[in-house]
């Protein structure tokens, strides 16, 4: 039976706090900009909003990732860890529009590899304290997603494209399929000087006629996406029309997203693949195998698998991400990563690391629902 709530906090208070976590009891609302600016289009999909007294605008907490990020910079503190347990809220197609959680996150560590191993171990531990067992750990890497997509030459707008649908299978396939067909020709339906500004490739000026268009058109800031945001779209769909990709390159992008491996061989299979496709991916195979071999200190190596397509959409995301599985079910009951962007989109002043996992209670007490993180 899963232990109950501790009194300092929750299920797996004890855990955490021995994990050096201070216990975290965060507000079910919070201001919805900064989860529209970091998460973007999936959480504007699928949170709930209202408004306050004054036009304020708030949504029930979609996760507690950002929350937490955005206490430990108000905090304006150094290094620190924070645990968490309570319901977060989202739209979806089937089941409860809300879940409960439990969690940890690790801010502004210095070492890479040795805080990635540690949490990945400390969920797998608080996943077994919970009951669980036939545990299954998978991890992939955006890092070295985006190391490979960079060696390879590709143009920005499609580095964009194939980074946010890395992890969605269906949505990277049909990215890879448009790759590959010649290019389209121009949107002769475009306004002239719309035309005009994407053809220079003037960023600014296609974001004034944006909003000059919308406010003629009564839009109200904050239901939708800004101009900025329209424009620099429209850019990246017109550059993405223009790019037909050797199909040798192509290969290389669909070979290296079938990749799957136990966690012990992946990294000699990873150079073995990067050496043959003629790609200098050594810096974050480095950190790859310094990364492995501390996680093989700390979690038996026979439960955890490698996959090359497996990674989260989201932009804040930069390195490991993982999830745990448990006997029963296909479905995860944990799932983190590393997002080191996250901090700076939240208005950090410097690069601030950071990592941590969500554990589905919700699952582990016999619940259902869409994956964890």
């Amino acid at each position: 039976m899963p232990p109950a709530p501790d009194k300092a906090g929750g299920r797996l208070a004890r855990l955490f706090g021995e994990a050096g976590a201070t216990w975290l009891d965060l507000p079910v609302l919070h201001p919805v900009d900064p989860f529209l600016e970091a998460a973007g289009e999936d959480i504007r999909r699928r949170i709930f909003v209202t408004e306050g007294a004054s036009g304020e605008r708030f949504c029930l907490r979609p996760d507690f990732t950002i929350p937490v990020c955005r206490h430990h910079l108000a905090a304006g503190s150094g290094p620190a860890r924070y645990a968490y347990e309570g319901l977060v809220f989202r739209r979806q197609a089937a089941g409860a529009p809300e879940r409960l959680e439990t969690g940890f996150e690790a801010i502004g560590g210095a070492d890479e590899a040795e805080d990635d191993a540690s949490t990945l171990a400390l969920a797998a531990d608080g996943v077994a304290a919970l009951g669980a067992t036939g545990l299954a750990v998978s991890i992939g890497d955006i890092g070295l997603f985006t190391a490979l997509l960079s060696a390879l030459n590709l143009p920005d707008a499609w580095r964009r494209r194939l980074r946010r649908s890395f992890g969605v299978p269906a949505l990277m396939a049909a990215n890879l399929a448009r790759l590959a067909e010649p290019n389209g020709g121009e949107n002769t339906a475009v306004d002239e000087e719309f035309a005009d500004a994407a053809r220079a490739g003037d960023a600014k000026a296609l974001e004034t006629l944006v909003a000059e268009t919308l406010a003629g058109q009564g839009y109200m800031p904050g239901t939708g996406r800004t101009a900025a945001e329209i424009a620099g779209r429209y850019l990246d769909q017109r550059a993405l029309s223009e790019t037909h990709l050797d199909p040798a390159i192509l290969r290389v992008l669909e070979a290296y997203l079938a990749l799957e491996y136990p966690l012990a061989e992946a990294g000699d299979r990873l150079a073995a693949f990067a050496a043959e496709a003629g790609l200098d991916l050594a810096g974050p195979l480095a950190l790859f195998a310094a990364r492995a071999a501390a996680i093989a200190e700390r979690v038996p190596t026979d439960t955890i698998r490698f996959a090359g397509g497996f990674g989260r959409p989201l932009d804040y995301y930069t390195g490991l991400v993982f999830q745990i599985t448990a006997a029963g079910s296909d479905d995860p009951v944990a799932g983190g990563g590393r997002y080191d962007r996250l901090m700076d989109m939240l208005g950090a002043p410097s690069p601030v690391p950071a990592i941590g996992f969500a554990i589905r209670l919700d699952r582990l007490d016999g619940g259902g629902g869409e994956g964890a993180r």
